[in-house]
């Protein structure tokens, strides 16, 4: 029989208080029962509740006195004790050799005892004297000890929450968000790991133990690892659920034990904890070989070994020795994302994850671009041989490598080689501005230079002299030319750089973010988008230049993948790209809302469609999640968001209620969280500013320690010394369901007159009209200093634009008065800027552009013509009629003042400001002047700035 007792069970009437519920005449708690409860909990022993009565007033008794919390599982009814305490047992999958039952009446305890003779029975006058039992006092507690009541509550939330998913079993371990943590065991860990072997029933192992003092040993020997592994999801902690130990023996990476927690065997984690172990062993060059001790429960284990693919090498009655054949992946074990700072590489390595693909997949297409298709194994080799050159030409592990190349397969190819060689990569179109180039090689320490002579302007010549005042020359690797390689390095760790993306901030200052191998492959290994092996094809519309171009690329080259990559001149052309989408048959397509936009009706059209699309690095707005349900409503859409500095996204919603899109939640390993100020949380639907943190957090800003430390601060949520969390400076709040809603930048809202306008709701008004085809607005700061909306409209196809009248009307009749733009500008299509974004610069240009024009003034007076002018003046806009009321059309508190001013040149004192409020039409004010006889007409004045300078 088990020594130590991990669960009791308490009668709850004239045993934990004096008295019976029912009766009316329950009492507290007694205090001798308080301190068992209170002593007991921080010794790790659970409590539990097994009692008659209606389970109502219990409960309510239990939470009136504050010690409901105190309870794991609760049976309240009318049957059998025994049969109570067995489904506790059961629920909280604890043997009955280790649980106890406290109850006032000897009949219960007897009844219990006869039906199930393994649970010790105590009776309630006694309840003094437990905490100083033998049984009851283990020898070491442990944190996981001291923490597993609130571990076993939150297990009871996942169980209901699981009751009552309406989706497959597959489907709810997605939605878990389970992480786990692997990382070798410290003095502190070695208690739990000693637990882990005599605390659980042995079905979820491979069969050896070690005792404590072994496991010190073993944990102080260079040649032996033993290694602790933690789980946490959305509901709380686990705690320390796996242990294993392992040996190098030569080429080989020995596992001497390797066991699962019985408590989280219906996760289905052992096989994701088994593939880490596999890649721990291949990123030091070395074989996984696993001891295998039968038992007479421990089959299960066996069976693990052989599905993640370990083959039989060596079999006797008292040991089976298996080794992983080198090609086989543990199934099933998506939905958990592995983590571990210690490791050779970190787990969802991009360069581990292509070379295993490359020997398993060597001949399967990894890239296509520009007509040119390569393979795995081409893409390997050519990587390779141009990270060798790298090595070569003096680049070390830690170094940043500038690829002034425009996109294309050879882009690619330079990034991934960059990695070989143990550098970053940053990547830089060929024609940017010289002096931002030589500042980024000076802020980098770039040490070589990867560009393309035969593609203008990148010749030799020219590369050279552009980098001729940078103070540390790097060297210059020609794309087309050989020269001498150097050695690969090693597993680099997961601290080193992986790539450096330059973002503009909010100065418009260039800042350059680097992301380490960690962030890199933290966002890998944390995606979960559906996919079929062999039909993975993926897509992005933006730019390599840009992070969202990362989303799903290096994802897919983990995966056995294809990635197709637009040219430069496809990039912008969304036919072209839509046909590469088609002729290639993309699966998972990237874009930004303004991008997708123009390719949605092309892709609409196609023969074959994307089973996902992803749209980042804007807001979605409802309308445009509204007309992909319409025209894909079987492609999956999801938003992702997130900032440069949190590695490309790390929270996401899948769309499926267009009425408002959240931003969703963090992906597995990051965390988000809206606070106020001093960092407090926010109460849910309060507005605050996002903050994010996790495992994507990036190193900082190259050459920037100031601002680094400024947006990348402490994360006092975290639980873990240095952890740190980027401030975005963006505004959101907390949904009753738990999404996140992205309310626009908290340095920066849009303010018309003084009130917010949600510009894309605005867009998504003037999108029903028949005869708009999009719409985009932007705010502007109009001649007299006033921040205006301006709407461009790109018509239906085949139709002229609806006139200004008409879209004033119809948003009128859907928004608010401020809400409605005060000019609409025509355009044929949306601009997009270099990376992909709607290119508000080049819309704002066009503000001035012609508007939608105005009717007829052929049948007007000239007297009317003449106030018409100077309406156009104030308005910006000629849209309007002889009744049209001026407040209605554009007019507001300010651009009245401006009209008074411009009726003051043309008839001095004939009006007043306030006058203008009650005559709103044209009609009304020409006949207002026309009866003011005593102030004589002067010849209209031109309008001129001088009229606004107040």
């Amino acid at each position: 029989m088990n020594t130590i007792v991990k669960c009791l069970v308490w009668d709850l009437d004239d045993t934990l208080w004096d008295g019976v519920v029912l009766e009316g005449d329950a009492r507290a708690p007694r205090p001798e029962a308080r301190r068992a409860l209170r002593l007991l909990d921080e010794r790790g022993v659970v409590h539990a509740v097994a009692s008659r009565g209606e389970p109502a007033p219990a409960l309510a008794h239990l939470a009136v006195h504050g010690v409901e919390e105190m309870f794991c599982a609760t049976q309240i009814g009318w049957e059998a004790k025994s049969l109570a305490v067995r489904r506790i047992a059961e629920s909280l999958n604890i043997g009955l050799d280790a649980v106890a039952f406290i109850d006032n009446d000897p009949v219960e305890r007897a009844e219990v005892a006869s039906a199930l003779p393994q649970v010790r029975c105590y009776a309630a006058e006694d309840v003094a004297d437990l905490p100083d039992l033998a049984e009851f006092s283990p020898a070491v507690v442990t944190r996981d000890a001291r923490e597993r009541r609130q571990r076993y509550r939150a297990e009871t939330r996942r169980r209901t929450s699981e009751q009552s998913f309406a989706g497959s079993n597959a489907e709810f371990l997605l939605g878990l968000g389970l992480v786990m943590t692997v990382r070798r065991a410290r003095e502190a860990d070695l208690d739990r790991a000693h637990e882990l072997t005599v605390r659980t029933h042995q079905l979820n192992t491979t069969g050896r133990t070690f005792d404590i003092g072994q496991l010190r040993e073993l944990s102080a020997d260079a040649t032996h690892e033993v290694l602790i592994a933690t789980l946490r999801d959305r509901f709380g902690e686990y705690g320390a659920i796996g242990l294993a130990v392992t040996e190098v023996r030569g080429a080989d990476s020995v596992l001497l034990l390797m066991l699962m927690s019985c408590r989280v065997m219906s996760r289905g984690v052992g096989g994701a904890l088994l593939a880490h172990l596999v890649e721990r062993a291949s990123a030091r060059g070395q074989r996984c070989v696993a001891e295998f001790v039968p038992t007479e429960v421990n089959r299960v284990m066996l069976v693990t070994l052989r599905f993640a693919g370990f083959v039989v090498l060596e079999q006797g009655p008292e040991r089976v020795l298996l080794g992983h054949d080198g090609r086989t992946v543990a199934p099933h074990t998506a939905h958990v994302l592995v983590r571990s700072a210690d490791a050779p590489t970190p787990p969802g390595d991009l360069i581990g994850g292509l070379l295993r693909r490359a020997a398993e997949f060597p001949d399967r297409c990894a890239l296509i671009s520009g007509g040119e298709t390569l393979t795995y194994r081409e893409l390997v080799d050519r990587t390779a041989a141009l990270a060798g050159r790298l090595v070569g030409a003096g680049v070390r592990p830690g170094d940043v490598v500038l690829c002034l190349l425009r996109q294309d397969v050879w882009t690619v190819v330079a990034m991934l080689a960059a990695l070989r060689a143990g550098a970053a990569w940053c990547l830089v179109e060929p024609g940017r501005a010289g002096a931002q180039v030589r500042a980024l090689v000076d802020d980098l320490t770039c040490t070589a230079v990867v560009f393309d002579e035969h593609a203008p302007p990148t010749s030799h010549g020219k590369v050279e002299a552009l980098l001729a005042p940078v103070s540390a020359r790097p060297a210059l690797v020609p794309l087309g030319e050989s020269s001498p390689a150097g050695p690969l390095p090693g597993p680099l760790p997961a601290s080193a750089p992986a790539y450096v993306i330059t973002t503009s901030g909010s100065t418009g200052a260039p800042k350059a973010v680097v992301a380490s191998r960690g962030n890199l492959a933290a966002m890998i290994s944390g995606r979960d988008y559906p996919c079929e092996d062999g039909a993975l094809v993926t897509l992005s519309t933006c730019p390599l230049t840009a992070d969202a171009a990362l989303l799903f690329g290096p994802w897919a080259l983990t995966r056995g993948g294809t990635v197709v990559v637009p040219t430069h001149r496809e990039l912008p052309d969304a036919a072209a790209v839509g046909a590469l989408v088609a002729g290639s048959r993309v699966s998972h397509l990237v874009a930004t809302p303004s991008y997708y936009r123009l390719l949605l009706p092309i892709l609409a059209e196609a023969a074959a469609t994307p089973t996902v699309v992803a749209l980042a690095g804007e807001t979605l707005s409802s309308s445009l999640a509204a007309r992909h349900r319409e025209l894909l409503p079987a492609t999956v859409l999801m938003n992702e968001y997130g900032p440069t500095e949190a590695t490309v996204t790390c929270v996401r919603h899948v769309v499926t209620d267009t009425a408002r899109v959240p931003i969703g939640r963090p992906l597995p390993g990051n965390t988000a969280r809206v606070l106020g100020p001093e960092l407090t949380v926010t109460a849910d639907g309060d507005i605050g500013e996002l903050y994010v943190g996790g495992d994507q957090i990036t190193m900082g800003y190259a050459a920037r320690p100031g601002q680094t430390a400024t947006r990348f601060v402490a994360d006092p949520f975290a639980g873990e010394p240095g952890a740190r969390m980027y401030r975005t400076g963006d505004l959101a709040r907390l949904t009753t369901a738990g999404d996140i809603d992205y309310l626009g930048r908290a340095d920066g809202q849009v303010q018309i007159r003084g009130a917010r306008v949600e510009r894309h709701a605005v867009e998504a008004v003037l999108e029903t009209h028949p005869g708009v085809a999009h719409a985009v607005t932007v705010v502007r700061t109009g001649r007299d200093e006033i921040d205006d909306l301006v709407a461009f409209i790109v018509p239906a196809a085949g139709t002229a634009p609806p006139g200004r009248r008409e879209l004033a009307r119809h948003c009128a009749e859907r928004l608010l008065p401020l809400e409605v733009p005060s000019r609409f500008v025509p355009i044929d299509t949306i601009p997009i800027a270099a990376a992909g974004k709607l290119d508000t610069a080049a819309l704002l240009a066009r503000a001035d552009d012609p508007p939608l024009p105005g009717p007829s003034r052929a049948d007007w007076t000239p007297g009317q013509r003449e106030i018409a002018e100077l309406w156009s003046a104030a308005l910006e806009h000629d849209d309007f009629d002889l009744d049209d009321s001026f407040f209605e059309i554009g007019g507001n508190s300010h651009r009245v003042v401006v009209l008074h001013l411009l009726l003051e040149q043309h008839r001095p004192g004939a009006v007043r400001v306030g006058q203008l409020f009650d005559l709103r039409t044209i009609r009304d004010q020409t006949d207002a002047l026309a009866a003011c006889a005593a102030v004589p007409a002067e010849p209209l004045v031109p309008v001129s700035t001088r009229a606004f300078e107040l």
